[in-house]
This record gives structure tokens, sequence and C-alpha cells, in this order.
């Protein structure tokens, strides 16, 4: 009896310290980080990345992935019913933008990019989409849990009527041309 009790607030206090982001996650750096649409609504992706140990700062740039059972994670999964294997996906990317359009000679500098601040990204990937908002500094996440995994698949990020495609696996930092400067 001591032991279940000793779960069930461990339970508690674990889902507590989930929900509330702290000072180093990126759910403070990022305004709204949202996953994929989860038609349930029950999935709680940012409990289950922690689980994962897939938490990392907004600085760490790139695509990650891990693949889980879902009757193992739960926050949200049954324990019981419908197991399966799923991959979990996390995406940091940093946008900025450019002053200036088509090809240039002289090495782009921090002076000539300009973040793409607090600006909510519509993102597809392959099938799966979301709003991923950015930060003050042009840094977004993505987070999701799929089939299949999407390491080779191609993402598409959207501003407004700009959008560009790219492999997840390689999306980083992303410099844009002068029309996604102004998209809001």
């Amino acid at each position: 009896m001591r032991s279940i009790l000793a779960l069930g607030i461990l339970v508690l206090t674990l889902n507590a310290c989930t929900s509330t982001p702290t000072k180093n996650s990126i759910a403070d750096s990022v305004n709204t980080p949202t996953a994929a649409e989860d038609t349930s609504g029950a999935i709680d992706y940012f409990a289950l990345q922690s689980h994962l140990r897939m938490g990392r700062e907004r600085e760490s740039l790139g695509f990650s992935e891990k693949s889980f059972n879902t009757c193992e994670a739960g926050y949200g999964y049954s324990r019981s019913q419908n197991c399966h294997h799923h991959h979990f996906v996390v995406i940091h990317f940093r946008l900025l933008c450019r002053d200036s359009e088509g090809t240039i000679s002289n090495i782009l500098t921090d002076e000539d990019l300009r973040p793409l601040d607090r600006r909510s990204v519509k993102w597809s990937l392959k099938g799966t989409t979301g709003v991923a908002q950015t930060d003050g500094q042009g840094y977004g996440q993505i987070v999701t849990a799929v089939a299949a995994s999407q390491r080779s698949q191609r993402i598409r990020l959207a501003l407004g009527n700009e959008f560009l495609y790219m492999r997840a696996n390689e999306i980083q930092k992303v410099i844009t041309p002068a029309p996604w400067c102004d998209q809001y």
C-alpha cells in the first residue's frame, strides 16, 4: 500500500513539474510551441518529450527522433489498447531573413540578418500538420508523434504565402529571402 501511495505522489509530482515550464525549458523560450494536431486532445506531447528525455535547449538546432511503445508511454496513450510503436519527433529550428533577394557576392553577417520573431509558422511533415510559434530570436520547435520515421521526409514551413521545403533531418538555421521578412 505504501509503494502505491509513493508511486501516486511521484506521478503527481512529475506531472506538475512537466506541466509547468521551467526557466531553461524550450516551452519558456518559445512562446507557444505546438505539437501536431491531436484529434482526441488527450496526448500530452511535452510531458512525453520530457519522459523520453528529448528536451534540449533552443539553441540546439536540428532533428531528433526516438521510437517508443504507446502502451508503455502513457501521457494520453492507452496502457492496454491499440499498442504500437510510434516515433517521437522534435525539430528545433531558427528562422532568419535577409533584406536582399537572389544571389549575392558578399558573405552574410549577423547585421545582414534579422530573426523572424514571434511568427506563427505553419508546418507539415508527411501528412502531419501544425503551427509553431517562433520566439523573439526566431527560434521555434516542432513536436509530434507519428507511426513511421520522419528522418528522410520533407518538411514544409510556411509563413503567409511564402513557403519552403527541406529534409526534416537537415533543418537547422534557415535564412529566408526578403519576402519572408514582411510576412505576419
